[in-house]
């Protein structure tokens, strides 16, 4: 049987890799990750897994981020001594599975490699708008350039979401022979690089995070995420420095960090929030589920922003996996995640008044609330948990 090789950047991070422990066929499985993976400008610092049960091979990785001069995010991921790796290891007809996007050069390397050793080569795709509406001139033109010619040496993707495959398919040639490229036997999957932890994250795990923030009694409305313009945040202080206007009882807890906490305290300051706003800088993952349970409304109005769309949002599929009624925004794949009026509410992207509504409707309505949140449960458990993201990887592989 073929085995599977998979390189990538993403997967040195536990909340993704997890996904692994529920592929059924481990020992064809071949993990070539980066040893260190620098993010947040460097100060997160992730080493890959280490494991018993999984074969995984750490090497460099020379770059970790998108912001190199010229090159810019081109090599992101790019491990060299896989080159090597592979080329002893693999036989023809075995599976190189890139788990970076497409229009990388070093998914491109990948993709070659693969084709001259006679592998199928998969890659990984989020990207749900399209680049003629994010590039322009010949930033554009070398994209779809490496799009294309990646796309000839592959056998297959897995798209993140439905726009993201709608996205890859303007570049699959309607038919075309071998020496050509990629043809009408070209397979996309559809589905997250990872599922979602629906054992960890579950209803009614018990904390003590009401007690220890004095938030007894009152009706916690909470944002987990980066600081930063693409999740709302100025929408969200706003419509909740309004909403507590009507419900003196709302309480926001903000878990994060990013470029606008300035931002953060120095609105709370200004509109005497201070009673009614909690900042936590950040949470390891195995207390967020506590936190998730003991809160009423998971709230993440996420904007487009410089070319960016919501992808997928694990934040909230964690929220609704713990029961949690969700308040979105109708931007990017977030549709897909959140069903409007069954797991959650969505409203238009930048819209205080609506997401002000929004917060009172939820609020004024447990029963309902609780409602929209079994549904979010049933989504997740039905859709994305581990084990249903790994048997389509399963059947995918199988099928190329």
């Amino acid at each position: 049987m073929s085995r599977i090789f998979i390189t990538s950047y993403p997967y040195v991070y536990e909340r993704y890799f997890k996904v692994w422990d529920y592929f059924s066929e481990k020992d064809r499985l071949v993990f070539i990750l980066p040893k260190k993976w620098t993010a947040k400008k460097g100060k997160i610092l992730v080493e890959a897994p280490r494991r018993e049960d999984l074969r995984i091979i750490p090497v460099p990785a020379y770059f970790n981020h998108s912001h190199y001069p010229l090159i810019r995010g081109l090599l992101k991921g790019w491990m060299p001594q896989a080159k090597r790796i592979i080329k002893d290891e693999a036989q023809p007809g075995d599976i190189l599975y890139t788990a970076i996007e497409p229009n990388l050069l070093t998914t491109y390397l990948n993709s070659k490699l693969a084709k001259k050793l006679g592998m199928k080569h998969v890659f990984f795709t989020w990207q749900n708008v399209p680049y003629k509406k994010r590039l322009h001139g010949s930033k554009l033109r070398i994209t779809e350039r490496l799009i294309r010619k990646t796309i000839a040496n592959s056998v297959g993707a897995i798209a993140g979401n439905t726009k993201a495959a709608e996205i890859l398919r303007e570049y699959l040639p309607a038919e075309a022979s071998a020496k050509e490229g990629a043809g009408p036997d070209f397979k996309i999957l559809v589905a997250p690089i990872s599922g979602v932890d629906v054992k960890s994250f579950r209803p009614k795990i018990q904390s003590d995070f009401r007690q220890k923030y004095n938030l007894e009694g009152k009706t916690v409305l909470t944002f987990a995420g980066v600081f930063d313009e693409r999740k709302g945040i100025p929408a969200l202080l706003e419509a909740f420095e309004q909403s507590q206007k009507e419900n003196s009882n709302l309480h926001l807890v903000m878990i994060g960090v990013g470029k606008l906490q300035k931002y953060i305290e120095d609105f709370v300051r200004d509109h005497q929030l201070e009673d009614k706003v909690t900042m936590i800088k950040w949470l390891p993952n195995e207390e967020l589920p506590g936190v998730l349970c003991a809160s009423d409304i998971f709230v993440h109005p996420s904007e487009p922003f410089g070319g960016w769309e919501e992808q997928f949002g694990y934040s909230m599929a964690e929220a609704s996996a713990c029961g949690l009624s969700v308040i979105s925004t109708h931007s990017g794949s977030i549709d897909e995640l959140i069903i409007d009026g069954k797991s959650g509410i969505l409203i238009e992207p930048g819209n205080r008044e609506q997401l002000k509504e929004a917060i009172l409707k939820m609020a004024a309505d447990r029963h309902w609330r609780g409602n929209l949140g079994m549904m979010g449960r049933m989504h997740m458990e039905e859709n994305y948990g581990h084990d249903i993201i790994a048997e389509k990887f399963s059947e995918f592989f199988k099928q190329l």
